[in-house]
């Protein structure tokens, strides 16, 4: 399994939810809005809870492949 993880830049707050849940596949750049920098920078489940405690749902998750 391989995850698609993407940020929509225009309804991130900057609340950092995704960089406590999930440091090693989300940053915040110097604009205050998170970025995608490893996928599989955490356990997917990481990933996930990130997306999931989104306050604006930013965060978007998509499972893919068989891996």
């Amino acid at each position: 399994m391989t995850l698609d993880v993407r940020v929509e830049r225009a309804r991130c707050i900057g609340s950092k939810c995704c960089t406590h849940a999930a440091p090693g596949a989300f940053r915040l750049g110097r604009d205050n809005v998170a970025t995608v920098v490893d996928p599989d920078g955490e356990p997917p489940d990481a990933v996930r809870r990130a997306a999931e405690e989104c306050p604006t749902g930013a965060i978007t998750v998509t499972e893919t492949g068989a891996g």
